[in-house]
Parts: C-alpha cells; structure tokens; sequence
C-alpha cells in the first residue's frame, strides 16, 4: 500500500494516476501503489474465493503486532471479514491471518483492507474476486508484452508523449471486460524499461499499475526482462529496475530472502477448481546485477526447485499450468515436470503447440497487434485456442449502447458485433439503469444478478456471444414511478391585463424523470381561492396554450398549471400573483368607445348546457354573422345574422337539442374580416 496512510488516501491517488494513463504529462504524475502491508492477495496476486472459504492474507508488520481486522470494499461498501488466527511467522518474517470470506452484496471484484494496531491500514485495489461458486466449463485469458507506457525508448524521439501502447492494452482491456474470463494471465514485460519510475520523473510503474484497475476480472502477473532486467544504457543504478518490481508487485523481501522464504525471486500458485496455476519471474540479467544470485540463465536453481516442490505438493490436480515471460535458457521440460501446459510471450509472435503438453507462446499486445489467447478449461482438460486482436480500431469485438448507458435510462439497448472466428459463451454486458424498484426485463441474454448498493442500478447479464455475429440484448427497468412532475407556470405571472374576447398564450415549464403526458390548466378568478374553472384538460406538455379570453371579468385571476406522467403522479404550479380580465363592453353606454376591429368579446356561461350569451363588437355599422362550427369545419347553427350599428352588442343562443355535446366554434363574418371563438357544449 501507499506510504500515506490511512488507506483512504489510496483512492484519491490512483484517481490521479488513472489521468496518467490518459497521457497526462509525466511531471505532474503521483507516487501509485506501493506495497507496506499487505503482500498477498494483491492487485496482481489476486484471490478467487466463494462465501464460507477460508481465506490466507500474508501481511508484513512487526511480531508485536495485534488487533488484526480485515475487511472487502467496494463503491463505498464495506464488508467485515471474521478473523479466524493470527500468527506471525518468523522464518518468513511475514503474518499469516486466516479470515472467513462473508456473503457479499454482489460477486464481484473487492479492494481488501487491513488494519491494526498502531496506526496499520493498508488497502489493496481488486484483490479479491468472490464469486458463487468454482466452474467446471471455463475460460480465461493469456495477455503478453504490453510493453507499457511506450515501446520507445526513454532517449528516442517522442518518448515524453507517446503513449500508444496505454491504447493497445485498453483495446484489449475493452474486449475482456466483455468476455469476461475467469482470470486473466499476463506473462510479463508489463513496462518497456523497469528502470523509469522516478528517473526523469516517468512515473512507469505507476502509470501500468493505474491501467491494470480497469480490468473488471482478476489479474495474474509475472514478470518479464524489461520489467527486471535493466539496461546499462539508463543512468539509475544496477537492480533499480527489479527493485521498483519489488515496491510496487512484490516482494520487498526479496532483496534478502529469509530463511523460510529463501528465494530471491517473485514465484507463486493458485488454484481454480481442479486445475493448479503457477507463475513464475523470469529475465534476462542486461546488467549482470547480483550475478552469484541471478546469474544469466531463466530461472535460478532456487527457482527451479520451488518449481518441482510446488508441483509435488499438487500433484492430486487434474492439471498444471505454468506462466512466465520465457525460458531463455531451455530450463523447463513440461513432461518430465508433469505439467500440461505453458504460456509465455517475449518473442512477439504466435508459437503454437497444440499437442499435449502445450508449450504456448502468444503475440504482443504492444504495436498495434493487441493480441490475446483464449484457452478453455472443462472439468480440469485444457483446450488453447488460436490468438485473437482486439483490432487496429479496436472493432473486433465492441459493444454500443442506445440510448447512453448512463444510469438515467429505463430502457437501453447493446448492440454486440463480434467480428472474431471465437465464440464468448460466457460474455457479459453491466447496464447501468435507475436505482428505483421495479421490475427488469431482459431479452437476448441471462439476468445474473444485480447491485443496487450504489447511485445506479448494475445488472449483470450473461451473453452467448457467438463467433463472427452480431447480437442484441436489452434492459427494461419497470419501474414503480413515484416521482411527481415539476411544473413553473411562466404567463400569466401577475400584473398582465387580458381582455375578453382577446387571445393569450398560457405557457409553462414541466419536466419529470419518464416523462410528462398530460397538463391542464385551471382559472381561479377569486386570487387562487378556488379553481372553478377549465380552461383545458389532457393537453399536450408543449409549453403553451392559446387561450380565448372567454370568462367573467375580475381583478384576482390566476393560473394554474398541472402536469401528469404516466403513473398518474402529478405536479402544479400557479401564477405568482394576480393578473386582472376585463370586460371591454363594461362602461361603454350609448356605444360611445368603439373596437378597432372585430371581435368576440365572449361567451358565458362557457362551457355551457343549452344556452349562452355571446358578446361581439365591430368598428363600423354593417352586416354581421355569427355561426356555430364543428370540429371538422361544418357549419351547425346561426347565433347572429343581421345588419348592426358600430359598438359592441350581445345576442343569445339556445340550443333546441339539435347540436350535441363536444368542442365547437363561433365563427364572426364582418365584410373580409373573421374572427373564431371556442365554445364547448356539456350534456
């Protein structure tokens, strides 16, 4: 872990390298994160357990230490870990805490944390994946050479800036998050020189070390010779290189092995069901450092024989893997070994063996080749399959999402092209929908689980992904809507003065997180006292309404908006203070002030049963009609017909039975001029 405790702090730093990884300058890079406690399970020597299994964390503090706790987080959940013993262990200088993996919210990749007394807390990034149970049908993934931050070489033009080979692993990165394999091996040369992490500020280890984060599976490493080697063309010192190996993968103690650990190198195995996996450094010494120890060759002898002790010790497995960088020196002989299978890089090209014992060299990920190898495991056989590219575009394989799978949709559709001669029977897509209740539907794949503990809903779906196809899988969130609209009445808003017979526009704002489907607007001609009358209801939510004034006047009238979504939730909002309606024909006896044009000054009452009086002006003495239309523009009634002075008038209509109920439309003829008037007709 970082040497800035508390463990907290872990995060805001590899937030900040993570930019590194984007090509961010190397002097304004941070320190990543370098072991002090935890030594195993780690981001690179992870742990695949199930609820119930006993779990082994190796941790270096003093003898003395005490008050051991652990516990697995992830996005802000935390999950207690029961300690079952606590030793020290002198003759490897390390502690050994046996601990109860507990049932978690979601399986999934967890950061696993330690504390203790005096001041120990210590975190360490995607160590552990709990999963439900082992399989027996599987795959995982074989990565080689990324060659990381760039392929160039720290004195040649452009090596301040190039960052491509960052691209090439996160194209493949990309596609393996979509296959999802059980683990991931990756065989070394994870860097291009080892040497440059402080030296001239690169900042190499750090910047890979925020790149293997974005794997959403578990990561094995091992490293290779320019991860270890050094070259005697860099200014820092002999060993630098293996030395920064050691700060940030493992293992410090490597420098002066004790007793009970006595090798000088970093070797490891696992198990996943019946199969036994083991990773081994290997490298070329380019800088002669520790010649007595390293030598040139592989693998040291002390290697060698942890090799066959290792074997020894699981020879009851269905299978052995062995993974390292390469076998320089022709050390390793699967058959007399008893191994299966090895896999390892360096040479930058494909050599396959697909006979038993499959001896496996797969091309670089580095170059633009961004190669990897699936090999398949059922019920501990091993079948290899031929390398795959993630593709100069990084098309081969690639997932897209509509609309954005963001989290804010409750429907979002991925479109999967795979253009590889594979088959990814166990491909896995997340969608990201609301966090809210409801029920999911999915088409074209299986639902796994889900984790809602954060800001978004996660659903895991499992995809058969056939070869050279393209596939569909949606996500449907039914969700219970509880949320009601948000509505802003924007006019009228107080002090406006609409005139009977005149037309206003009503308008508003109205959102609402599905939708808003309905809006009706209700008068209050009494300063909101009441709402007695409709103006209009189920109208659409486009923001406006054009309104005939057509209601009694008053001072005190208002506004109010509301608005439906789909679950019947509703919101209103009404005008902020009074605005008044005038009647134009108030005051005006004898005619003596006279419209300037045509008008309809209103109908009351509107609605109306079977009677209203309509009011109308004109500027001049003439001849006016007024007739009553349907919707679809057929004439119905004659309310008024006949020859009138100038000013403003009023006529009844009675309606005999003969017009039924529903929206209408007075329509005033005065010489070119026509003016139109809605009328509604209640039962």
């Amino acid at each position: 872990m970082n040497e800035w405790p508390p463990a907290v702090l872990f995060v805001f730093l590899l937030g900040a390298c993570l930019l590194a990884t984007l090509g961010v300058p190397a002097d304004a890079l941070c320190i990543g994160d370098t072991l002090t406690v935890i030594q195993r399970p780690l981001l690179n020597v992870p742990a695949i357990v199930t609820a119930g299994d006993t779990m082994t964390i190796e941790c270096e503090a003093g003898p003395g230490t005490s008050g051991w706790a652990a516990e697995l987080q992830r996005d802000g959940v935390q999950v207690p870990m029961s300690l079952l013993s606590s030793a020290y262990d002198a003759s490897t200088t390390w502690w050994n805490l046996q601990v109860l993996v507990p049932p978690v919210p979601v399986y999934e990749l967890y950061h696993l944390a330690v504390t203790a007394n005096g001041g120990i807390d210590d975190l360490t990034w995607n160590a552990v994946r709990v999963i439900p149970e082992f399989k027996d049908d599987y795959y995982f993934v074989h990565v080689t050479d990324p060659h990381l931050v760039t392929h160039l070489y720290y004195y040649e033009n452009g090596a301040d800036t190039d960052t491509s080979e960052i691209v090439d692993l996160r194209e493949v990165i990309n596609d393996i998050n979509i296959i999802n394999p059980e683990f991931v091996l990756i065989t070394g040369d994870l860097v291009n020189e080892g040497e440059l992490e402080e030296f001239l500020d690169k900042q190499y280890y750090t910047r890979s070390q925020a790149l293997l984060t974005e794997f959403e599976v578990p990561v094995y490493l091992t490293s290779g010779n320019h991860d270890l080697g050094g070259w005697d063309d860099t200014p820092p010192p002999d060993g630098n290189a293996r030395r920064n190996w050691w700060r940030f993968f493992g293992w410090k103690r490597c420098d002066n092995p004790p007793a009970g650990a006595p090798w000088y190198t970093q070797n490891y195995s696992f198990d996943y069901g019946p199969v036994h996996y083991i990773g081994l450094e290997a490298y070329i010494n380019y800088d002669n450092w520790r010649y007595d120890i390293y030598g040139y060759e592989s693998f040291t002898s002390g290697q060698m024989q942890w090799l066959e002790d290792d074997i020894a010790a699981h020879s009851a497995s269905a299978a052995h893997v062995l993974f390292y960088h390469c076998d320089f020196s022709d050390q390793i002989n699967l058959r007399s070994l008893g191994a299966d299978m090895a896999l390892w890089g360096h040479i930058h090209r494909d050599d396959d063996d697909f006979s038993h014992p499959y001896d496996i060299a797969t091309d670089n990920t580095c170059d633009g080749d961004r190669a990897y190898r699936l090999v398949r495991v059922s019920n501990g056989s091993l079948q290899p399959s031929s390398t795959v590219s993630a593709g100069s575009d990084g098309g081969n394989l690639e997932v897209s999402f509509s609309p954005a799978n963001d989290g804010t949709h409750y429907f979002v559709q991925a479109d999967i092209t795979n253009d590889l001669n594979e088959r990814f029977e166990h491909g896995l897509i997340r969608f990201l929908m609301p966090n809210e209740s409801g029920t999911l539907n999915i088409s074209g794949g299986t639902l796994l689980q889900t984790d809602d503990s954060g800001p978004y809903k996660v659903c895991y779906v499992g995809v058969d992904i056939q070869q050279t196809s393209s596939h569909t899988v949606t996500a449907e969130l039914d969700a219970a809507d509880t949320e009601d609209p948000v509505v802003e009445v924007t006019a009228p808003n107080g002090a406006e003065t609409w005139d009977i017979g005149t037309n206003h526009d009503i308008t508003w704002n109205a959102t609402d997180n599905t939708g808003v489907t309905g809006i009706d607007i209700l008068l209050s001609l009494d300063g909101g006292g009441s709402y007695s009358e409709t103006i209009a209801t189920g109208e659409a939510n486009d923001g406006v309404y054009s309104w005939p004034v057509d209601v009694a006047p008053t001072p005190e009238a208002r506004v109010k908006i509301v608005g439906y979504d789909a679950a019947a939730n509703s919101g209103e909002d009404v005008s902020d203070a009074d605005f008044e309606i005038n009647d134009p024909l108030a005051g005006m006896a004898g005619g003596s002030e006279l419209p300037s044009r045509p008008v309809i000054a209103g109908s009351l009452p509107n609605p109306l049963t079977s009677r209203t009086t309509v009011r109308f002006g004109i500027p001049e003495r003439g001849r006016v009609e007024i007739a009553l239309y349907d919707v679809g523009g057929g004439r119905v009634a004659e309310v008024v017909g006949g020859s009138y002075p100038a000013g403003y008038h009023e006529a009844v209509w009675e309606n005999d039975g003969t017009v039924g109920t529903g929206l209408y439309f007075l329509r005033l003829t005065f010489g070119t001029d026509r003016v139109t008037h809605k009328l509604v007709i209640m039962p």
